[in-house]
């Protein structure tokens, strides 16, 4: 019996030792596995502090910079991702590109280009606030990546720009080329009628007026955008004088009442020749709408570092939906208002030279309908 006391003794002992070795030995691992967590925690606080610096020096960048992980998701970014895709404290990161661009082929693409890393392959356009980014991944280091996003909205628009000015300017030359040829034809097919062939010469001379007109108008548009700015000064007074002048045989024509201001010098930041141009072109179509007997009414005013003048006929006005777009190169409105005083339609360039010209002379174009009737153009001079 006191053998199995023992016996049963031996076996407590060794048991109650190995246990106390075990739980020492447990002890020490989770002492290690305390020291790794913290360690792992130092680490990542290390990186977040980085990552936090990364998007502070990226901020000086103008350009829309993100920082996303080898899986896509959003990390960080510069101030202008921050304020594009409107990340913060609500919303905390990381998160899925998804949350930010939901555009599944985008998207799709944007995967793809994360598996091909470390190249740096382009990706299709990104549409965010009306406004259009061209973005590219580049690698930044092993696990992360930099997605940058140049803003081309400038370029896309004013690629938009030019393929509707050609696409304008072609349909513009077609119909008088096309009675050009024509009338051309039927000269020499009628060359005994004396009276068919003056009339096809009639109709030949007006449409080489047209085409005329509408490339010195291409001409002034081009030599707006491509020439450099030089300050110089006119009389805008005098200049009013030296345009209803011009004007007066068609106002007498029909029958229309001139209100001019006081005659003052009015001095102006502005060639006189841009000047002539611009008020001539205002004159002529208020002239041209204005019905038979009405009356125009001409406005000038002086401000701190501005001059303005106002012209408001008593016309038909421009539709209100119009108003915003008939500054638009090549942009027509409806028949009514377009149609010049020969019954061929204008080219939709005059009032887009206008306000070139001005805004070139820091100066501003504003058109509004009168309440009873009638346009009211009013331009801005820098003084």
């Amino acid at each position: 019996m006191k053998i199995w006391f023992a016996l049963l003794f031996i076996a407590l002992l060794w048991s109650w030792s190995k246990q106390r070795r075990y739980s020492k030995e447990l002890r020490k691992k989770e002492q290690e596995i305390q020291q790794l967590n913290e360690e792992k925690a130092r680490l990542q606080q290390t990186l977040s502090t980085r990552g936090q610096r990364l998007d502070v020096l990226l901020s000086s960048v103008t350009e829309v910079v993100v920082r996303v992980d080898k899986l896509g998701r959003v990390l960080g970014g510069n101030a202008q991702a921050q304020q594009l895709f409107q990340w913060g404290k609500l919303l905390p990161l990381p998160q899925a590109m998804l949350i930010f661009y939901r555009h599944h082929a985008w998207l799709k693409e944007y995967q793809q280009a994360l598996n091909q890393l470390p190249t740096s392959p382009e990706l299709p356009e990104m549409k965010l606030q009306q406004r259009v980014f061209k973005p590219r991944l580049v690698p930044l280091g092993e696990d992360q990546a930099l997605l940058l996003c140049m803003d081309v909205t400038a370029y896309v628009s004013l690629q938009r720009q030019q393929k509707t000015l050609l696409a304008n300017l072609m349909h513009d030359l077609k119909t008088p080329l096309t009675s050009l040829l024509g009338y051309a034809r039927n000269i020499e097919r009628f060359v005994e009628h004396k009276e068919l062939c003056l009339e096809a010469a009639s109709v030949i001379a007006q449409e080489a007026k047209h085409i005329n007109h509408l490339m010195n108008s291409m001409l002034t548009l081009e030599h707006i955008t491509q020439q450099e700015y030089e300050t110089a000064n006119c009389d805008l007074n005098q200049v009013l004088t030296h345009v209803w002048q011009v004007l007066q045989p068609r106002l007498s024509e029909k029958n229309i009442n001139l209100h001019l201001p006081p005659s003052a010098k009015l001095p102006i930041i502005m060639a006189e020749a841009d000047c002539v141009r611009i008020v001539m072109n205002i004159a002529e179509n208020a002239v041209k709408f204005a019905p038979v007997s009405s009356a125009i009414d001409v406005v000038t005013a002086q401000q701190q570092g501005c001059t303005s003048l106002t012209i408001t006929d008593q016309g038909c006005g421009i539709a209100e939906q119009h108003l915003e777009r008939v500054t638009e190169r090549f942009y027509r409105v409806d028949e009514t208002r377009n149609q010049t005083e020969q019954g061929q339609q204008g080219h939709g360039l005059g009032l887009a030279i206008v306000q070139e010209i001005l805004e070139r002379d820091h100066g501003q174009l504003r058109l509004s309908n009168h309440e009873n009737g009638g346009l009211v153009v009013r331009m801005q001079f820098k003084a």
